[in-house]
């Protein structure tokens, strides 16, 4: 897991106002047990009915937009961008404009 995900994954985890510890510690326990006897897939299986549940009882879950993407290719090896950003971005504006005074 990389350093960023591994230093987000610390921040959710120590989450102030935590009103019973014990608990949460409890929960976290059984979600290793499961991936240690079950799998990856079936604890990703058993957060989305919980996360389905909470949402169909009201609850607002914090969204995390983040993929599982990583970029393998360094930038330094990067290809060079194929075309012209000065004339696309001449081309975006003049569509840009032809759109709006078609509108008005």
């Amino acid at each position: 897991m990389p350093d960023h995900m591994i230093e987000d994954v610390q921040k959710l985890l120590s989450v102030e106002g935590d009103i019973d510890r014990q608990e949460t510690a409890e929960w976290l326990e059984a979600l290793e047990e499961v991936i240690r006897f079950h799998g990856r897939e079936r604890a990703k299986f058993l957060i989305r009915q919980l996360m389905g549940t909470g949402y169909a009882k009201g609850l607002r879950l914090p969204l995390f937009p983040n993929t599982p993407y990583i970029n393998t290719i360094p930038a330094e090896q990067q290809p060079r961008y194929p075309g012209d950003r000065q004339i696309e971005r001449r081309i975006k504006s003049i569509i840009r404009w032809n759109a709006m005074a078609m509108v008005t």
